[in-house]
């Protein structure tokens, strides 16, 4: 046997007779003729392949042509087409040779830049190391994005506005959470329908029950600390004697407190009060209207369930003491470990809140030093005549406006040198997996885990995502990854023509973006397979959204788990949301939607248009002319086609949806056309013929699913060093059914988030 040998970095790889009898032949009839040095077609120069000296290293360019002979990608249509039996035995052997390569590589984990916690879990913190549900981030500038997340420690920034920020937000955590005498003084605030506008949804809606939201009141209060608080509803209007009597809904807190019935007629009572009992923190509160079903009558939704009342005002008195009640509240009890005799300062039961406050907020243990600079703080605030309570919140506002606390910071044994790994701290993996699944800080169970330094054990880590994800903080994963990757957040400014699509309204927004959060959260929950986000025949819906998709037999504002046949829905790609965040707001676009397909579901995004684009004739669609007849036109162009011609494609495969995720026939004149022809002469006519060639490659596409999990989870973007990984993920999760909760277990487990390199430059 003839071999041409190659070292590199310690490894070998040779040039067998396949190279040389059927590789270096194919390569020279089908590809150099376009990628070669002169041309170099694509970015892609395929000559020098074949030079066994050189070409074999190349494994980055023999991944991108095994990948893109798979797909049917190259040759291009217009060119020659080699036997299917040449085509497939380069791709074996050029998918071998890169496993041969990156078997012989040592794996490099990479580095993460210290990341600044981002609004959300900035918030979810809070909530979670001092009990007050409150939402101070809210307030903070937007967070700079990265590789498609907001969680990319290169792009966190700091700045003196942000700082100031964050001592106000400080400052009101530690107020509301520990309480240094007597209750505040009473307040009085007043929330009316002209400020806040309407609601776009009702927490704690029952099963039963239909919110009207024309005339109801939805707003956020923060409630100073754990006491009792009168609310009192102001309504006004009224209706005709005689008319049937209506409710409304008193809600605080996630919670529906009391529902009143109100009388129509002239000179009825106007007014209703409750007392409740709140916890310190931000809280929604307001009145709603409600009225039985079903079944759903939308004049009811328009006019208050036939009357002419609407809820003109929410006031707030508070904070009282509890009847009986002369206890602390449990968001002081878990901070204060011990408690010195009143006016007596203890420094020693000081030190001991202080640093257990401190390993928590810090997520590590903390030195005697680190202790030690914030009693100084404490011993002050006590000299200069504060309770101990008092001297107690300035150390732990100072912990709060910590580098520790703001940035997760990771230290590693040699941080000079860029060929040193080494596995990150017990603390620092429990830190990385409570921000990749919960957007917020370790719970008790991972502290201890760490503590005992077990958690870095494969079967540890493992049983721990899968309790991580049973728990309900694993919703952040579906806001804060999914909300990112399927662009969700989108939706919030996604504006469709008023007159076009009169029925679109906020109602309908949020039931679009609950279905896709549900439906990615089963895939999550039930380890469902990684196609099932291409055709998953189930989705959840309420009677809102099942109307507006023609599905029967939906009743309820409540979503409910709805199985599908497939023909006109079926997994994220059929989904309003995904649909209308792809669409302009009078038309459909085939080159959002198909752009879409390709950044999130192949890793195949095109590179951004040229600047000298023509616009489409806006006012000729569907009237004189269809889109695709005009976008036929546009990839006349052979510079426009080398991208449009497969994202077009996948975009006119969803032609049968409108701008807002309906179904239809007909766009304006002309019958919906939805075939096309994708790289490989693969034809579809319908959305699901569309997927069904897109599940053809499986690891494709879970390919692209862990590309984008991993840049989450990690908070950097991938670089060529981790396609190794990559492939090992893909590689283990394909072995198994593609199960998508598997893929997360993979991901935890895999070197780049277990490990990190030194801070030098980065190693050859």
């Amino acid at each position: 046997m003839r071999l041409a040998c190659v070292f590199l970095a310690g490894a070998l790889w040779a040039a067998d007779d396949a190279f040389t009898t059927a590789v270096v032949p194919f390569l020279t009839k089908n590809c150099v003729g376009c990628h070669n040095p002169s041309l170099k077609s694509g970015n892609l120069d395929l000559a020098r392949l074949r030079n066994p000296e050189t070409g074999l290293a190349e494994r980055d360019a023999w991944e991108a042509l095994a990948t893109r002979l798979r797909r049917g990608e190259m040759p291009p249509p217009t060119s020659p087409q080699p036997p299917p039996a040449h085509r497939n035995t380069l791709i074996e052997w050029a998918e071998r040779h890169v496993a041969a390569i990156d078997k012989g590589r040592k794996v490099d984990p990479g580095r993460v830049t210290p990341r600044r916690l981002n609004r959300a879990e900035y918030n979810n913190t809070v909530r979670d190391l001092l009990g007050v549900e409150f939402h101070p981030a809210d307030d903070f500038p937007l967070d700079d994005s990265g590789y498609g997340f907001d969680n990319i420690g290169d792009v966190l920034s700091m700045n003196p506005a942000l700082l100031e920020k964050y001592l106000a937000a400080a400052d009101q955590g530690i107020r509301a959470a520990i309480r240094t005498g007597s209750p505040p003084k009473a307040v009085y605030e007043r929330y009316e329908l002209e400020r806040l506008g309407e609601p776009a949804r009702v927490p704690g809606d029952p099963e039963g029950e239909r919110v009207i939201a024309r005339g109801s009141l939805i707003g956020r209060h923060r409630f100073p600390a754990d006491a009792d608080y009168e609310i009192r509803v102001n309504l006004r209007g009224r209706g005709s004697e005689g008319d049937p009597p209506s409710r409304v809904m008193l809600l605080a807190g996630g919670r529906q407190i009391q529902a009143f019935e109100v009388e129509t007629g002239q000179n009825r009572k106007r007014a209703f009060e409750a007392r409740i009992h709140m916890p310190p923190g931000e809280a929604e509160i307001g009145a709603a209207w409600i009225y039985p079903g079903p079944p759903y009558d939308p004049a009811m939704k328009e006019n208050n369930g036939g009357t002419n009342l609407w809820v003109d005002a929410v006031e707030v008195r508070g904070p009282f003491a509890a009847a009986g009640d002369a206890g602390l509240p449990e968001t002081h009890k878990r901070i204060f470990l011990c408690t010195p005799p009143p006016g007596k300062f203890d420094r020693d039961c000081a030190k001991r809140i202080v640093e257990s406050f401190t390993r928590r907020a810090w997520r590590r243990p903390v030195t005697a030093g680190e202790v030690e600079k914030l009693l100084t703080l404490a011993d002050m605030s006590q000299r200069e005549g504060d309770t101990f309570e008092q001297a107690i919140q300035l150390s732990l506002k100072a912990a709060l406006v910590s580098p520790n606390f703001l940035f997760r910071i990771e230290r590693h044994p040699k941080p000079n040198d860029s060929t040193a790994q080494a596995a990150v701290t017990p603390y620092e993996l429990a830190s990385r997996l409570s921000y990749f699944l919960w957007s917020s800080m370790p719970d008790d169970e991972l502290f201890r885990l760490a503590e005992a330094g077990t958690l870095g054990k494969p079967e540890v880590l493992e049983s721990q995502v899968r309790r991580m994800i049973a728990d309900p903080k694993s919703a952040a994963l579906a806001d804060n990854f999914a909300g990112q990757w399927l662009e969700l957040r989108n939706l919030s400014q996604a504006s469709p023509d008023p007159k076009r699509f009169p029925d679109f309204d906020d109602d309908l927004r949020e039931a679009m973006r609950r279905e896709t959060t549900l439906f990615f959260l089963a895939m999550l929950r039930e380890n469902r397979p990684i196609p099932d986000f291409i055709d998953g025949r189930f989705t959840f819906l309420n009677e809102r959204l099942a109307r507006h998709y023609g599905i029967p037999d939906v009743a309820g504002r409540q979503f409910r788990r709805v199985e599908l046949d497939g023909k006109q829905r079926s997994g994220v790609l059929t989904q309003a949301s995904v649909l209308t965040i792809s669409s302009h707001p009078n038309r459909t676009s085939p080159v959002l939607r198909g752009l879409w397909i390709l950044d999130n579901f192949l890793a195949s995004p095109p590179p951004a248009p040229p600047a000298d684009v023509p616009q489409l004739n806006e006012e000729a669609i569907g009237v004189t002319m269809t889109l695709r007849k005009q976008m036929e036109r546009h990839r006349a162009d052979a510079a426009c086609a080398v991208c449009h011609t497969k994202m077009d494609a996948l975009g006119f495969g969803l032609e049968n949806y409108d701008p807002v995720g309906g179904w239809r026939e007909m766009d304006g004149k002309f019958p919906v056309d939805a075939a096309g022809e994708l790289p490989g002469a693969k034809r579809f006519d319908t959305p699901a013929g569309m997927k069904a060639i897109l599940l053809e490659d499986k690891d494709a596409l879970a390919r692209a699913v862990a590309e984008k999990m991993l840049t989450y989870a990690l908070g950097r973007g991938l670089e060529a060093y981790d396609k190794p990984v990559l492939r090992s993920i893909v590689g283990s999760v394909g072995a198994n059914g593609y199960k998508f909760l598997d893929m997360i277990i993979e991901v935890v487990k895999s070197p780049p988030f277990r490990m990190r390199r030194g801070e030098g430059a980065k190693p050859i």
